[in-house]
């Protein structure tokens, strides 16, 4: 088997980087979807009813022992396994794009007769939007910024021109601050 490099992983733990090249890459799934509202009025008006959804990217992976040494295929799904629990942020390379701020969100491993010293499964990523806070007055307060012009901001409008200070954290940063 000598798919390897058709697409990897990269990511920052404890201010270390690391990179993660898998034996084979068998196949590579793309997902990135615009999501029109339902009660968006057709016309002119349309794009403000549209919104860019998180990106998705699938990578179907063979990881085996027999390329490698004893235990590789093993610390490898250990290692996507503690990417998705601990929520790190990764980079997906693939030949056709680069994904950046990608959560590892499902991992599926098989080992059977074809693979009896690895496994062969499929590592979901998806896309984690993040949410621009810039520094507002008084030091401590941030202000939405709006990235997707249709998104409405804190006061309801979709200028995000509000004068209004408020801090706004994302799930993600919620919580890493609990």
């Amino acid at each position: 088997m000598n798919a390897a490099s058709t697409a990897y992983v990269t990511c920052v733990l404890h201010d270390k980087s690391y990179i993660y090249h898998f034996t084979g890459v068998t196949s590579i799934e793309h997902n990135l979807t615009l999501n029109l509202e339902k009660d968006s009025a057709q016309g002119t008006d349309i794009v403000n009813g549209a919104r860019n959804q998180a990106d998705q990217v699938s990578l179907s992976v063979v990881e085996t022992d027999v390329e490698h040494s004893p235990g590789w295929s093993a610390r490898m799904l250990d290692a996507m396994a503690v990417i998705k629990k601990k929520r790190i942020l990764c980079k997906v390379v693939t030949s056709m794009a680069a994904y950046e701020n990608m959560l590892l969100t499902e991992i599926t491993a098989t080992q059977d007769e074809e693979n009896q010293f690895g496994w062969n499964g499929t590592l979901s990523f998806t896309e984690f939007i993040l949410v621009p806070v810039t520094s507002g007055g008084g030091g401590s307060g941030g202000k939405k910024t709006n990235t997707n012009s249709s998104e409405k901001c804190h006061n309801g409008c979709t200028c995000c021109q509000c004068n209004k200070q408020v801090q706004v954290l994302t799930p993600f940063q919620q919580m890493l601050k609990s």
